[in-house]
């Protein structure tokens, strides 16, 4: 077991050593999934599956970099890594396990639990990016109280989107601060049994994405009183030619006025303009923004798996 640990260098740069690196491909022995572009499938032309395989490998490569340019402290094992971080311990994203070995199941799952609890996690958290090995492990965790989420990884094909984009609406880059008051109501509506403290750390952590991807930009639309009631993050890697669109938020009272439809056509502008023939983002299978997704000319490509379990 390896522990790398970051926490004394987040006070001295935004990003820890080694994330470069990790964003290039070579992340160490667990992420052996680089993301830039690859001549070889593009002059072989490959069957659309295969396109498919490659494709989702260098999404599943650009998330687990993020999540370790993210992390205070990681912890690499034969079946994962784990991440965790000491300022935003009530967050599962920032305390979490990510299964890359599909070998011995049992391995993999006693392993998640053990590297968990040595670090006192209330909860458990872990992320299958194989389809297969995250069904496979379902049933064992399932009896072990976790929840299942299904989530699939959706590449935009370059097709034009259902309608365009509503020009008269204004999408702009927004500052960090700026979406602190947006962050917290949606959080104190999704979790409102949970306390004060939960929350504003989970408002605080967005600071984190500024690590996430060697270009971070979120963008926003604004009301007539200047609140932030639609947003989304845009992270790129314009040297690896791969973007990922992330945390697409409008507020109820604005839905239905093609918002988010204006800030993801933005996004994806300014993806490709930096020139990145990867653009991609994540949906709930069970959740109908992926329907919503496949109308702008997103495709499905691959599925992966969180399994969580909430403290006792």
């Amino acid at each position: 077991m390896i522990i790398v640990d970051h926490r004394d260098d987040l006070g001295r740069s935004a990003e820890p050593p080694g994330a470069a690196n990790a964003r290039s491909g070579n992340m160490g022995r667990h992420d052996r999934l680089p993301y830039g572009r690859s001549t070889e499938m593009n002059t072989a032309q490959p069957r659309r599956g295969d396109q498919d395989e490659h494709d989702a490998a260098r999404m599943i490569g650009f998330l687990r970099a993020s999540m370790r340019s993210q992390a205070e402290r990681i912890v690499d094992t034969p079946t994962g890594f784990a991440v965790f971080s000491d300022t935003y311990r009530h967050s599962y994203d920032h305390n979490k396990f990510v299964v890359t070995d599909t070998g011995d199941l049992r391995a993999v799952s006693d392993t998640a639990e053990r590297v968990l609890a040595a670090e006192g996690c209330a909860h458990r958290s872990i992320v299958v990016h194989d389809e297969r090995l995250g069904e496979l492990l379902a049933p064992q965790l399932l009896e072990t109280r976790h929840l299942h989420v299904r989530d699939v990884l959706m590449r935009h094909d370059g097709q034009p989107a259902d309608r365009p984009a509503d020009p008269a609406v204004i999408v702009a880059e927004i500052a960090l601060d700026e979406l602190r008051d947006a962050d917290r109501d949606t959080w104190q509506t999704e979790l409102p049994q949970v306390s004060a403290e939960v929350i504003e750390q989970l408002v605080d952590r967005r600071v984190t994405r500024l690590r996430a991807a060697p270009q971070v930009t979120f963008l926003g639309v604004r009301d007539e009183h200047g609140r932030v009631v639609a947003h989304a993050d845009l992270y790129l890697d314009a040297a690896a030619g791969i973007a990922q669109i992330e945390d697409v938020q409008t507020r109820p009272a604005h839905q239905g006025r093609g918002l988010a439809r204006a800030v993801l056509d933005t996004a994806l502008r300014r993806a490709r303009h930096a020139g990145c023939d990867m653009v991609f983002l994540e949906a709930s299978v069970e959740d109908w923004p992926r329907r919503f997704y496949a109308r702008l000319g997103f495709r499905e490509i691959a599925v992966t798996h969180l399994f969580t379990r909430l403290p006792a």
